[in-house]
């Protein structure tokens, strides 16, 4: 640019005009000089610095322009490069910047905040297992160390001190979580409802959750259930809030009731959960509530369940065949040994029967698959799952989703290394690792977790 002035600034030179050496300009002739008044001489001067000062100002306006053009181009340009769960994250910071600013002040170790403005895609609810009820402190630490963070597990109590670690994080009548994207958090169950009373806790869980959380969908699981948070967002995608969903592990009792099994977890919808809140509103027999005030039978109160699946009967909503390419399970009531094992309960396998004469059932429902087949590559959900078992197959699916290319041998290695050995802490309803020698065993095992553990079924919501 130096340069092109300077030549731009040059003027032919005339004979008898006299150049400046030291200036390095072409000076006016003498003759010119002698005939130009003072006043003539000021003009061109003071006109010389005036147009210096309006030249000034001018540039320096030119140069802010451009840095600023040069910013905005840079920030929009960075937008669109950004992943697409980047641009997400910015934009609900930008709905709520004071609600996602508390998580810097309240921030806890161990309790992900999710950068979400509004109502959350799913919350996975957890209720008490009637298993092994003393271990669930254990189970409930194992899930925040897990999953729970990434799922927005809801640990429903009865009281605090359950898990203390969240006592900053509770829904009830009085309180309200001090990071409301923050999880896992708890939702206290008033001190009228007790532990056995089944029903009447479920119907309270459901009723907060619609109404307080106000998810587009509910995941009810167990502290027993192991849960793939990304597959399960994976399994959302095509699915509305406003359309009634009630879909989990189709099951037939022996009066031919289509129910999803709450061990392997069911989903509810948005639309789903307020009609039944209406129905439970209306004191609706068909929905946990007797007539004429008279008392529920013991058997009826623990099965929550099943007061669920008729009271959603009566709004003609019903469970649905969740297989991918109806063939590959994605919910399992088992723990993934014995489902891959095919060592599961009689009673499960004769659930499956039959199921063909209900309408959206195929007759290939009937037959429970085993090995690799077991399961669909996007498995949402175990069960019976142990607090270290639990973490050994985190531990072991995000080794894999990081290095896919490990050997069998090398992940045989890995699974040993991270799975409980000692059989007190496998779960009662687990099965241990395959024996060394089981080469079949080992195979269609770890075919099975890679299969649940790939790159392209990962998701975000």
């Amino acid at each position: 640019l130096a340069m092109a002035s300077h030549l731009h600034a040059r003027k032919k030179a005339h004979p008898g005009d006299i150049v400046d050496s030291e200036a390095g300009q072409i000076a006016a002739p003498a003759s010119l000089k002698q005939h130009q008044s003072p006043s003539k001489l000021n003009y061109f001067g003071s006109s010389r610095k005036r147009r210096q000062r309006s030249d000034g100002p001018s540039e320096l306006r030119i140069a802010l322009v451009s840095v600023c053009g040069f910013l905005a181009m840079g920030l929009m340009l960075s937008f669109f490069l950004l992943h697409n769960q980047h641009r997400k994250v910015i934009v609900h910071l930008m709905r709520d910047p004071l609600g996602h600013g508390r998580s810097f002040v309240h921030g806890r170790q161990g309790f992900r905040h999710h950068f979400y403005t509004g109502n959350p895609r799913y919350v996975t609810v957890v209720m008490p297992s009637v298993v092994n009820p003393t271990g669930r402190p254990r189970r409930l630490n194992a899930i925040q160390d897990t999953w729970g963070g990434s799922a927005r597990a809801i640990y429903v109590v009865h009281n605090t001190t359950e898990f203390p670690q969240a006592a900053h994080a509770v829904i009830s009548d009085a309180t309200t979580p001090e990071d409301k994207y923050a999880y896992p958090q708890l939702l206290l169950v008033p001190p009228d409802i007790g532990n056995e009373a089944g029903v009447a806790r479920l119907i309270y869980t459901i009723r907060e959750i619609h109404e307080k959380v106000d998810p587009d969908f509910a995941f009810f699981v167990n502290d027993h259930t192991y849960v793939i948070p990304a597959h399960l967002c994976k399994y959302l995608e095509q699915r509305q809030p406003s359309e009634d969903v009630y879909e989990g592990r189709a099951l037939k009792n022996s009066k031919h009731e289509v129910f999803n099994s709450g061990a392997a977890g069911y989903l509810l919808s948005r639309s789903t959960m307020n009609k039944l809140v209406q129905r439970f509103d209306a004191k609706d027999p068909h929905c946990g509530f007797t007539a004429g005030n008279k008392s529920k039978s013991k058997w009826l109160e623990n099965n929550p369940g099943l007061v669920t699946l008729r009271c959603l009967t009566s709004l003609k909503i019903h469970a649905i065949d969740t297989r991918s390419a109806q063939q590959w399970h994605r919910f399992h009531a088992f723990p993934i040994t014995r489902v891959v094992s095919g060592d599961v309960d009689e009673w499960y396998v004769n659930k499956h029967s039959g199921m063909d004469a209900i309408t959206g059932f195929e007759p290939s429902y009937a037959k429970v698959l085993t090995g690799e087949d077991c399961c669909s590559w996007d498995t949402v959900s175990f069960h019976y799952v142990d607090s270290k078992e639990a973490k050994a197959l985190f531990a072991v699916q995000e080794q894999l989703l990081e290095h896919p290319h490990l050997s069998n041998h090398e992940v045989k290695l890995l699974m040993r290394a991270e799975w409980p050995s000692n059989p007190k802490e496998i779960g009662v309803y687990s099965l241990p690792l395959p024996d060394e020698s089981d080469a079949e065993g080992w195979s269609s095992l770890i075919a099975t977790v890679r299969k649940i553990s790939t790159r392209a079924t990962q998701r975000e919501c």
